[in-house]
């Protein structure tokens, strides 16, 4: 199991390259609404406090199964969040 300072690196890094993805296709879609660039933007990093949040509270009983399901929501979130800025363009 990597540690969770780590862990949070990661997520964070994560969230900043889906953020530099969507300031990406805002400059180079033409008609792109400000609202759904800030909507996607407020959605990406409510993702990031979500997960941050959760690394911080880890049942000791099911580590196993809390990080099972911690990567399949995060694969999850991260394809939606992509998804969203494919549509912009």
């Amino acid at each position: 199991m990597a540690k969770k300072r780590e862990l949070k690196k990661a997520i964070n890094l994560m969230s900043t390259d889906l953020l530099i993805e969507l300031l990406g296709a805002e400059q180079s879609g033409t008609g792109v609404q400000k609202q759904d660039v800030e909507n996607i933007a407020q959605s990406i990093l409510l993702m990031r406090n979500d997960f941050v949040n959760r690394l911080s509270h880890i049942d000791k009983r099911q580590v196993k199964a809390f990080f099972k399901q911690m990567e399949e929501d995060l694969n999850t979130s991260t394809n939606e969040i992509i998804d969203q800025i494919c549509h912009l363009i």
